[in-house]
């Protein structure tokens, strides 16, 4: 779902930069089909215009910064910091698994 309009987005972004920057855009297909100022107007004309799921609104920026977002999380899967295991004993560790 909407891989043919990122990859018009990402194949043209040099051009589309140069004409439409800082706007965002909807894009159809292979078509950018209005330009706006502000996300909230691109999605409700677009809402309007076409079915949820056509269409993409990307903010028209040099870089892949305008199409990435990093996620960062300090959730730990079960591995021990060194000072944490270094401490435990293996029985601690395993528990009645250790033979």
């Amino acid at each position: 779902m909407l891989e043919k309009e990122f990859k018009y987005f990402k194949d043209h972004q040099e051009d589309l930069v140069k004409k439409y920057r800082g706007k965002y855009l909807v894009i159809v297909g292979n078509e950018v089909v209005r330009v706006h100022d502000a996300e909230i107007d691109a999605y409700a004309e677009a809402k309007k215009r076409f079915k949820p799921g056509t269409f993409l609104i990307p903010h028209c920026l040099p870089g892949k910064s305008s199409y990435t977002q990093t996620f960062n999380s300090r959730v730990n899967f079960g591995v021990y910091p060194a000072k944490v295991r270094t401490s435990l004993s293996r029985k601690a560790i395993y528990g009645d698994r250790l033979r």
